[in-house]
């Protein structure tokens, strides 16, 4: 039995990474010497049922074949599905056209298609606080991508009210929990669900580190056990029908091992693998996860 075979049941929690072309993955999760013909995204779907893509917030140039050829990457997996991050046009420069709409429009369809589509992240700065033109702002790319599911990462903690609660229920938005360092202005780590539906994006506390790039990678944080735990037991407490979680501490690939800690947790009897590199980089996988070769066939 292959390994895709043996997790053929859709698990209520997913978890998966910020994009597949990170570098940090090469040499301790991609094979140091692919074959020919060797495609990431579809190796990445051996491992993990969900991505987060990320490369989408640059630029909205992917073409409709482009997105197609990462829909045949994934069609091993009849669990795969992806979220989408929107163009920093409409959520950082604002400087976004119509043009910018439609482009995003054209390569999300093939995901729509094909029903791998799970919902369009929309994420703003901190500097980003609330104001009501800022909710005007809101509902008119609710409308701009009206049948879509909208995830919403606000990290300004002007946001964190009852009532900015009561307009995502009524302008149909999902509200991030998103994990930060421990700022001033930053949000905290909430565990809501909304209709049912739960998305985590976990960013790391590199908070020295955050706004200074003089003292390193803002993304360099290994989250720890206590950490781990207590967003498992958040994710538990809250009993949704869909969980997402996604980890973008990827420096040294510590967001593959933090993404595999957490489904062992959530999922103790669950049969779980992970590349030899992977394990020998990181032994403290190798108590619950099945070493795989570098060119193993899974399917």
């Amino acid at each position: 039995m292959s390994h895709q075979e043996k997790k053929r049941k859709t698990s209520p929690v997913v978890i998966g990474m910020g994009g597949w072309e990170l570098p940090p993955f090469y040499g301790v999760f991609y094979p140091t010497k692919p074959e020919k013909g060797f495609r990431t995204l579809e190796f990445y779907s051996r491992y993990f049922d969900f991505v987060e893509v990320n490369a989408t917030f640059y630029n909205v140039s992917f073409t409709a074949p482009q997105v197609r050829r990462w829909i045949q990457d994934v069609h091993l997996n009849k669990n795969f599905s992806f979220t989408v991050k929107l163009y920093r046009g409409f959520t950082h420069t604002f400087d976004a056209t119509k043009n910018d709409a439609l482009a995003v429009h054209r390569l999300l369809e093939p995901l729509r298609e094909a029903k791998l589509f799970d919902g369009l992240v929309i994420q703003f700065p901190s500097s980003f606080y609330k104001t009501r033109e800022k909710q005007t702002y809101l509902r008119k790319l609710r409308t701009a991508f009206s049948d879509d599911r909208l995830f919403l990462d606000l990290r300004n903690k002007s946001w964190n009210d009852n009532s900015f609660y009561d307009f995502c229920r009524e302008n149909g938005f999902i509200l991030i929990n998103v994990d930060l360092p421990h700022l001033p202005h930053h949000i905290p780590l909430n565990s809501f669900a909304w209709d049912g539906i739960a998305y985590f994006r976990m960013m790391g506390r590199n908070a020295e580190a955050w706004n200074d790039n003089s003292k390193g990678d803002r993304y360099f944080y290994p989250y720890n056990d206590e950490e781990l735990h207590d967003l498992t037991k958040k994710i538990k407490n809250l009993q949704a029908k869909k969980t997402y979680v996604v980890f973008h501490n990827d420096r040294q690939a510590f967001s593959l091992v933090n993404g595999r800690q957490v489904e062992h947790a959530l999922h103790p009897q669950k049969q779980l693998y992970a590349p030899t590199r992977l394990l020998e980089t990181f032994p403290q996988l190798k108590t619950f996860c099945h070493p795989t070769k570098e060119n193993e066939t899974f399917f």
